[in-house]
């Protein structure tokens, strides 16, 4: 009797129907490729400039070009479409190491751009995947799953990647990130998701940025929303360019400083405890506890600054805080946004990470200006306090529990 079923892999099933587990796939090769060259690109750009002033300004002109380039995006996914835009993204991961590999001043900035606008535009497409393949409903375990799947790749990648660099030579790194974001591309191009309509709604909805921004802007939950997300952004911006910074300074090995940076992300294991802290005790709490514990960490290696081990244990007590943030920080968006809107205000909302990588480091290079390194950890740490008191005036106590998702009514924030 000739067989009449196949029975298909786990996976082509998977693809078929994506879920959860299908994006969060996707972000862990994604973060791999990226993590495997997060603290390399730091250390180098000390290595090509000598002064970590200089460093800072060109983090910070990076992140300028990025922010304005990655306002191109949406009229890039309309002309383009979602998939096409993210075989770019992904392409542009592939071809950034190549200019890096290069270690000269030119292409380390060219493939830092290269770097960023590539992860732009993964992550805009990515989301807006997600709110197509995902139920509202399943968002809130969504976000955790994909931090979760991602944390082997953040932990292990900014100690792997500096060990390939030290040891084995500048060009493996390189290759090895740029031979995972290959593997991106393919697994994307094998789930073959469809660029189907996100929302449909009879409400008209603002087409261009500048009236993207301005209806973004226009809503005060929003606008709490990215401050909460910035916040906790800045952070991690601030432990991958200035921890590597702080180990070498020091005396310590480039090695060092991507061990405790690795440690640091290996703290994101823990993202289902802080989930199930926010469902018992409310997502606020959760967010004003990570941002006080990271921010009095952060100041308490500021006071210890010259005991290196102090230090590192200390940024290590800060990362723990900013991992609470990431399991919860984006459920006040999620909470906010408009089902009708999502698509606009999506696009505006992940701006935070632009204007993380952007400002945190113009203002250190100011400081680093007239102070040494040490500045840069206490003006971090009262950044995270004040960020903890604007979230205790404004975001509702009533925030998570196990709440639906959805606009909440008489949000003050």
């Amino acid at each position: 009797m000739l067989p009449t079923h196949v029975r298909h892999p786990v996976w082509l099933r998977l693809a078929q129907q994506p879920g959860v587990i299908v994006f969060a796939s996707m972000f862990a090769i994604e973060s791999a490729a990226r993590a495997l060259l997060v603290t390399v690109i730091s250390l180098q750009a000390l290595a090509l400039l000598g002064d970590p002033r200089d460093v800072s300004l060109l983090f910070t002109g990076v992140g300028v070009t990025g922010l304005a380039a990655s306002f191109l995006i949406p009229a890039l996914v309309g002309v383009l479409g979602r998939r096409w835009c993210y075989t770019l993204g992904a392409l542009l991961l592939v071809a950034a190491p190549a200019a890096l590999a290069t270690q000269t001043l030119t292409g380390q900035s060219t493939g830092m751009l290269i770097r960023v606008f590539g992860t732009a535009c993964l992550g805009v497409t990515t989301s807006l995947y997600i709110l197509q393949y995902i139920a509202k409903r399943d968002l809130t375990r969504a976000e955790p799953r994909r931090l979760q799947y991602s944390a082997l790749a953040w932990a292990a990648g900014p100690a792997l990647g500096v060990v390939l660099y030290e040891w084995l030579g500048p060009a493996w790194p390189y290759l090895v990130s740029s031979l995972a974001a290959a593997l991106l591309l393919a697994f994307f191009w094998a789930l073959r998701l469809q660029d189907s309509p996100l929302v449909t709604t009879p409400h008209p909805k603002p087409t261009g940025p500048a009236r993207s921004i301005a209806r973004f802007l226009r809503q005060p939950r929003l606008r709490l929303a990215w401050l909460i997300a910035f916040g906790r952004s800045t952070w991690w911006v601030f432990l991958f360019i200035y921890a590597p910074l702080y180990m070498v300074t020091s005396g310590h090995s480039g090695i060092s400083g991507a061990v405790l940076v690795s440690a640091g992300n290996a703290l994101l294991f823990l993202t289902p405890v802080f989930g199930r802290l926010a469902r018992c005790h409310g997502v606020r709490f959760v967010i004003v506890t990570g941002y006080l514990l990271a921010g009095g960490a952060t100041v308490a290696a500021a006071l210890v600054f010259d005991n290196t081990i102090a230090g590192a244990l200390s940024l290590l007590a800060a990362s723990l805080g900013a991992v609470a943030l990431d399991a919860v920080g984006n459920i006040p968006f999620l909470r906010a946004v408009r089902v009708s809107e999502r698509p606009q205000m999506t696009t505006v909302f992940r701006t935070y990470v632009d204007f993380a990588e952007l400002l945190p480091p113009a203002l250190f290079a100011a400081l680093l200006t007239f102070f040494d390194l040490r500045a840069v950890f206490w003006s971090e740490g009262l950044l995270m306090i004040g960020a903890a008191l604007v979230v205790v005036r404004y975001l509702p106590t009533r925030l998570g529990k196990e709440a639906p998702i959805g606009p909440v009514k008489g949000y003050a924030g």
